[in-house]
C-alpha cells in the first residue's frame, strides 16, 4: 500500500513537470520561430509480480512509477506569415540564421531584423546577423530599403550590387542544440559543426510563426489534469485504508 502511495505521488509530480513544460509551449505560441519542447518519460523501476504457488512462472512486471527523463525541442517548420516587410526573412526549409553577441555565436530561426544606428543588420534583441564571410552586414541607412532585395539564397541586393549574404548553416544532430531565449539556439556540442548551406530558401517579407501545436497542447493539459486527479484520489484511498488499519485493526472490542 506504501509502494501505491510513492507511485502516485510520483506520476503526480511528473504531471507538474509536463504541465509546466505544456504552458510554456502555450505561453510561445504567437514567438517568432518558437520551437516547442516534447517531454520524454521512462519507467523508474519494475517490479516483478510473484507467483502463486510452486513451479508457476512469474506472472510479469509492474511498473513503480514514470518521471521525465529528458526534454526535446521540436524542430519542425512553423508556418510562414506574410508581414511585407522589408527586413523580415524566413528560411523555408532547414537552416539557421547566424548571429553573435556578447556571449559568442548562436543560431535562430526568427529572420525579424533591423538596423542599428550604425547600419548593421541585427535582431530585434541588438545581435548582430552574421554574413557568408563571418562579418557584419552593414546596410547605409541612408539607402531607400524599399529597393533593397533579399535573394532566395541569402545574397542582399541593392539595384545590382550585393551588398552581402546572409550565413545561413545546419547541423546534422541538430538535437544538441540548445535554447537560451528570444528564439535562440546554442551549440553545445564541440564535435557537432554546423555546416553552411549551398542552397537555401529564403523568402523575404515573411517570418516564421511558432510551431507549438495549440489543440494537442491543450488536450495534453487536460488529459494531466485528469490523470493528477485520478492519482491524487488513491492517495487519499490509501491513507483513509491506512488510518482504519491503524486505529481499528487489532482492537479488542468490549
Amino acid at each position: 500500500m506504501l509502494q501505491g502511495i510513492d507511485t502516485a505521488a510520483i506520476g503526480m509530480a511528473s504531471i507538474i513537470d509536463q504541465n509546466d513544460i505544456i504552458a510554456n509551449n502555450l505561453a510561445n505560441v504567437n514567438t517568432i520561430a518558437f520551437k516547442q519542447l516534447i517531454p520524454t518519460f521512462r519507467n523508474i523501476e519494475e517490479a516483478e509480480i510473484p507467483a502463486q504457488g510452486q513451479n508457476i512462472a512469474p506472472k510479469g512486471s509492474l511498473s513503480l512509477g514514470s518521471m521525465i527523463d529528458t526534454t526535446s525541442l521540436d524542430f519542425s517548420q512553423g508556418s510562414l506569415k506574410k508581414t511585407n516587410r522589408t527586413l523580415d526573412v524566413a528560411i523555408n526549409g532547414e537552416g539557421f540564421f547566424v548571429v553573435e553577441n556578447s556571449l559568442g555565436e548562436f543560431y535562430t530561426r526568427n529572420g525579424n531584423f533591423t538596423l542599428n544606428e550604425d547600419g548593421d543588420l541585427v535582431t530585434k534583441t541588438g545581435d548582430k546577423v552574421l554574413s557568408e564571410s563571418g562579418g557584419e552586414i552593414n546596410i547605409s541607412i541612408e539607402q531607400n530599403l524599399s529597393k533593397l532585395c533579399i535573394a532566395e539564397d541569402g545574397r542582399l541586393m541593392y539595384g545590382n550590387e550585393e551588398i552581402g549574404k546572409l550565413k545561413i548553416v545546419n547541423f546534422e544532430d541538430a538535437s544538441k542544440l540548445k535554447a537560451f531565449g528570444h528564439s535562440l539556439f546554442k551549440n553545445t556540442d564541440p564535435g557537432s559543426k554546423p555546416e553552411e548551406m549551398e542552397r537555401p530558401n529564403v523568402a523575404q517579407g515573411y517570418l516564421e510563426s511558432s510551431n507549438a501545436n495549440v489543440v494537442k497542447s491543450m488536450i495534453d493539459s487536460i488529459t494531466g489534469s485528469r490523470t493528477y486527479e485520478v492519482l491524487s484520489k488513491v492517495i487519499r484511498d490509501s491513507d483513509g485504508t491506512l488510518r482504519k488499519t491503524v486505529t481499528e485493526v487489532g482492537t479488542v472490542s468490549t
